[in-house]
């Protein structure tokens, strides 16, 4: 079977794809900044919930809920366009995950509540707060698995004739050598983000033990993430890596940019410059993303090209979309500003 007959037809869109492809990007570096946030700040929590380092997990307590508000929050955007340039492909790899990726709703509910116990009943649960912790923790593990498990699946079509093979069973792309490295990277840079949300944290509550405990969490995730970035640029095919080595400008560019990023965070890190720890993180997650995208564009290529879309020059959508965009962000700085002003989770 050819697997092109596989996938579906797209769709017309409003306006040209550019404007929809990097909103895309941007929306996913915000979410990935508050997920990496959430994540890696818990598992640093986790591993400091006693003995002198424990200011450090009450602190991070406090947080960390809030913040998982708003990851969810920011991940609604990027899928919604995601699916207007790329839907034909993440519909097909959501509904050949099948229950899998239904799954992901439960274990996201299980991960919010377990959050909020943990900071609710932090002294009345004592080391058993650890638990909920822990589970919180494992569904995000859990949660990150099946993103991944999407993501790489919508990018080999001819892999999903193996959907009618077994008989119409729910799959994962367990097949594909990119899925552990990519997973692994990504999970890795959490903890390094994590480090510097801890930093962040502990900056603000005057406890330079905590800043400097957060910062060695961001440039040793940050040394070990190199690895894995490497083993996930030579798990992909072959013209897919030679592109990340010259052969196509937004990929070898933002290779390139993120290798520099990670030095320039290991040298602040080492430093113990936050300021600058947090610049050069934000703006390494930034190419990060780019390259990500990059490697979707790539590997679709055999079967799809987004600026062969069809446009309808219809602006009037994007423009009120722009403009709520704007007044819900001030919404929302106004609401952070006030958050923080309050001293209520201080």
């Amino acid at each position: 079977m050819n697997p092109s007959s596989l996938i579906p037809v797209a769709q017309t869109i409003p306006v040209s794809w550019v404007w929809f492809d990097v909103l895309l990007v941007l929306g996913f570096w915000a979410h990935i900044l508050m997920m990496n946030a959430v994540f890696g700040g818990g598992v640093i929590s986790l591993l400091n919930s006693g003995g002198k380092t424990e200011p450090l997990a009450r602190g991070m307590s406090k947080k960390i809920p809030t913040m998982l508000a708003l990851t969810i929050n920011f991940g609604v955007a990027p899928l919604l366009f995601l699916q207007v340039n790329y839907g034909q492909f993440d519909y097909a790899g959501t509904v050949l995950m099948g229950g899998w990726w239904l799954a992901v709703i439960p274990f996201l509910l299980i991960a919010y509540y377990g959050f909020y116990i943990w900071d609710f009943k932090y002294k009345s649960l004592g080391t058993s707060r650890n638990i909920f912790l822990a589970l919180s923790l494992g569904c995000m593990l859990f949660i990150g698995f099946m993103f991944v498990n999407n993501m790489t699946l919508m990018l080999v079509p001819g892999e999903w004739t193996a959907y009618l093979k077994n008989g119409g069973e729910t799959m994962l792309n367990f097949g594909d050598p990119t899925l552990l490295p990519r997973y692994l990277h990504f999970m890795t840079g959490a903890l390094a983000i994590g480090g510097v949300a801890v930093a962040i944290v502990g900056k603000r509550a005057g406890k330079e033990s905590q800043v400097t405990t957060g910062l060695k969490w961001f440039a040793r995730a940050t040394v070990i993430n190199i690895g894995f970035g490497f083993w996930f640029l030579v798990a992909l095919p072959e013209r897919v890596m030679l592109a990340f080595m010259g052969g196509d400008a937004l990929a070898t560019g933002s290779l390139l940019a993120a290798l520099f990023g990670a030095g320039l965070i290991i040298h602040a890190a080492g430093r113990r410059n936050l300021r600058l720890s947090i610049l050069w993180a934000a703006l390494t997650v930034l190419a990060m993303a780019l390259a990500r995208h990059a490697v979707r564009k790539l590997m679709l290529e055999p079967y799809y090209s987004v600026t062969d879309l069809e446009v309808t020059g219809q602006a009037s959508p994007l423009v009120m979309f722009l403009v709520a965009l704007v007044l819900g962000m001030c919404v929302i700085a106004w609401m952070i500003r006030l958050y923080l002003k309050s001293g209520k989770e201080a």
